[in-house]
């Protein structure tokens, strides 16, 4: 993250550390969002683990990951503490294990899809036209591109994101995929990381941010659409 701020040279260095704040409130609070969420449908499906944990909270310092943010910062890739649970508590162990996987993707989802009703309405209504009002958009904007990144990220089903905890309800057992994925998962999600990079400094464009305009593009900003119209 700090390295598109700083290749950013229509920014002053007073504007690059205003934008670095900004980026790391709002991936604070998306973390969270994300997190809490894992951790009160959990409660709800009847296992209290993240909660006897003090993982069933908003203070973003009990999610915190400290080489998560860190990797954040420098690459804009991050991720939070996983939050604990017992599938073998909850009411009905499928059922419960989807919610909990999907709980927190679809928190991220919502909250970026709130930040963009909120600019939308200030678009039509303010344009943005002071500059108080110019650093609200960045925060919006910001919101809408961290969650929009969490949301796609966490429903990669590669392990341990929530979307492959989710498909391999609908599956029996061990198998052919969950073997593969269990050993090469992590080695996939790195390389993941590194060709993301790799496109970005030698080829010029980032194969991240054309993950993200999936969901950015076509559900993000048709709505945005509506306050210039």
């Amino acid at each position: 993250m700090i390295y598109f701020i700083l290749l950013n040279s229509s920014l002053t260095a007073r504007e690059m550390v205003i934008h670095f704040l900004i980026t790391i409130f709002v991936y604070m609070i998306s973390i969270t969002i994300h997190e809490f969420f894992h951790a009160f449908v959990a409660y709800k499906c009847g296992d209290p683990t993240a909660k006897l944990a003090g993982r069933m909270t908003l203070n973003p310092f009990s999610h915190l990951n400290l080489f998560g943010f860190i990797m954040f910062i420098f690459l804009g890739i991050g991720w939070a503490k996983p939050v604990p649970t017992n599938p073998v508590n909850f009411k009905s162990y499928k059922k419960g294990t989807r919610a909990v996987s999907v709980a927190g993707v679809l928190a991220n989802f919502t909250f970026g899809l709130l930040a963009t009703i909120i600019y939308t309405i200030l678009l039509a209504t303010t344009g943005f036209s002071s500059e108080f009002l110019l650093w609200i958009q960045f925060i919006l904007q910001y919101i809408m591109l961290v969650n929009s990144f969490l949301f796609m990220f966490n429903i990669l089903p590669i392990p341990p994101m929530d979307g492959y905890n989710f498909i391999t309800t609908f599956m029996k057992g061990e198998n052919k995929f969950t073997k593969f994925a269990t050993y090469h998962g992590f080695k996939i999600f790195l390389a993941f990381i590194l060709v993301g990079v790799l496109t970005d400094l030698f080829f010029g464009f980032d194969i991240f941010n054309l993950y993200l305009e999936v969901i950015y593009n076509f559900v993000y900003m048709p709505i945005t659409w509506l306050g210039v119209l």
